[in-house]
C-alpha cells in the first residue's frame, strides 16, 4: 500500500491569485513512481527471503535504493528523517492471562551479569535466568521505540514479510502468507485480537533484521552471545574476533497480538529471548523430563511435544505429563530470558509482543 502522502508530506504547489494551486499531474507522477518502487521492493524481498545468499549484498543495496525512492516520491522528504509520533500501540491485553502455577522456584533474576558469571552460572550450569538492564539502552527501547507503530511503518512499512495464520504451527489449519509489513501492523497489531480459538496473524521466527538493516540498527547483539562451551570455538573466536563471532548468531523476530504462542518444544542452541515490547508467559521443563513430555517420534517436529497446550493435556493420553515438574514466569518488557539448549519451553504472548531471539552455539 502507498499511504506515504498522509504521513507528514506537504502538498506541492505555488501561489496563483493569492491561493495555492495544486498540481495534480505532478502528484500522479510521484504516486506512480512510489508505486513502482514499492513493487520493485516486493520483488527484492522475495529474493532475500526465498533465494540463496549469492546476491544478498546486491539485493540489500537495491532494497535501500528502492526504499529511498518510494519514500521520497511519496512524501517528498528524506527517507531517514523519521518522526517519533509518541502514540504507542494499545496493549490489547488478553482478558484472562495464563496464571503462574509452577511448583519449582522461579529462575534467578540477574542484573547485567558479567560475562564470566553468566558463562559459569548459566551456560555451564545449564540454568535458565532472567537478565535485567541488558537492553535498556537499545534505540528500540528508547530513541526509536518499536512500541511506536508509526515509526515501524516509516522504516519497514513497504517491506514484504511472511505471516503465520492458525492457532500455532502444529495446527492442521496452519497457513503462511506473504503480506506487506504495514498491512500486518494495521490488520493484526493495531486491531484487538480475535476471540480465543480463532486464527490470528503472527510474524514468527523470521530473520527480519537481515532483510531490514534499518531495524537491525535499533539493537545490539548481547555480548553473552560471544561465549561458548567448546574450547575449539573459543580458539576460533580469538583468531576471528568479536565481529566474526557475532555474525554466527541467528536473530529471529517474533511479533504478534496477545494469544499468539509457540507450542512446547526445545531448541538445540543457547537462546536469549529479548522482550522489546509487551510481555510473555513462559513455561520451562528441564531436558531430563523429555520422556514425560511426549515428543513427536519422527519427522520435522521431533523437537516439539505432542502436547500443544500444557494446561489442556489429556491425562488418559499423556499419563506421565502431569507429574513433570516445571517452572513458569512472566517475561516482562525490557527483560531477557536465557534458555539453555534442549530445555523445553512453551511461550504465549500476554498482549501485543515484539521479541528477538538470539540463537548461538
Amino acid at each position: 500500500e502507498d499511504r506515504g502522502d498522509t504521513e507528514g508530506g506537504e502538498k506541492q504547489g505555488d501561489k496563483w491569485g493569492g491561493q495555492e494551486r495544486e498540481e495534480p499531474v505532478g502528484i500522479e507522477v510521484e504516486g506512480a513512481l512510489a508505486a513502482a518502487a514499492a513493487e520493485g521492493l516486493r520483488t527484492v524481498d522475495l529474493g532475500l527471503m526465498l533465494g540463496d545468499t549469492t546476491f544478498r549484498s546486491e539485493l540489500l543495496k537495491a532494497a535501500a535504493r528502492l526504499e529511498a525512492e518510494a519514500a521520497t516520491s511519496a512524501r517528498g522528504g528524506d527517507v531517514h528523517a523519521h518522526v517519533i509520533s509518541g502514540s504507542h500501540l494499545a496493549p490489547h491485553a488478553m482478558p484472562r492471562p495464563r496464571p503462574l502455577s509452577g511448583a519449582l522456584p522461579s529462575p534467578p533474576r540477574l542484573r547485567l551479569p558479567s560475562l564470566a558469571f553468566f558463562h559459569n552460572e548459566c551456560m555451564v550450569a545449564a540454568r535458565p535466568a532472567v537478565l535485567t538492564h541488558v537492553i535498556e539502552d537499545w534505540p528500540a527501547r528508547s530513541t526509536r521505540p518499536w512500541s511506536d507503530l508509526e515509526y515501524l511503518k516509516a522504516v519497514a512499512g513497504l517491506r514484504t514479510v511472511p505471516v503465520e495464520f492458525g492457532s500455532h504451527y502444529l495446527d492442521d489449519a496452519f497457513d503462511e502468507r506473504l503480506m506487506g509489513f504495514r498491512c500486518f501492523l494495521e490488520d493484526h497489531i493495531e486491531r484487538p485480537p480475535p476471540p480465543a480459538g480463532e486464527p490470528r496473524g503472527y510474524l514468527a521466527q523470521h530473520q527480519l533484521f537481515e532483510q531490514c538493516p534499518r531495524l537491525r540498527a535499533d539493537f545490539l547483539v548481547p555480548d553473552y552471545c560471544l561465549l561458548t562451551l567448546d574450547d575449539d570455538d573459543e580458539e576460533e573466536e580469538e583468531e576471528d574476533g568479536e565481529a566474526s563471532a557475532k555474525r554466527g548468531v541467528q536473530m529471529n523476530a517474533w511479533f504478534g497480538p496477545g494469544g499468539t504462542l509457540s507450542p512446547l518444544h526445545f531448541d538445540r542452541y543457547h537462546n536469549l529471548l529479548a522482550q522489546v515490547v509487551g510481555s510473555k508467559y513462559v513455561r520451562l521443563y528441564s531436558p531430563d523430563q523429555s520422556s514425560s513430555l511426549y515428543p513427536h517420534e519422527s519427522g520435522p517436529h521431533k523437537v516439539s511435544s505432542r502436547i500443544v497446550d500444557p494446561d489442556q493435556a489429556d491425562p488418559s493420553e499423556f499419563p506421565r505429563f502431569g507429574a513433570a515438574p516445571y517452572v513458569d514466569l512472566v517475561l516482562g518488557e525490557g527483560e531477557v530470558l536465557y534458555i539453555p539448549p534442549r530445555w523445553w519451553h512453551f511461550v504465549e504472548s500476554r498482549e501485543v509482543s515484539f521479541s528477538i531471539s538470539f540463537w548461538w552455539g
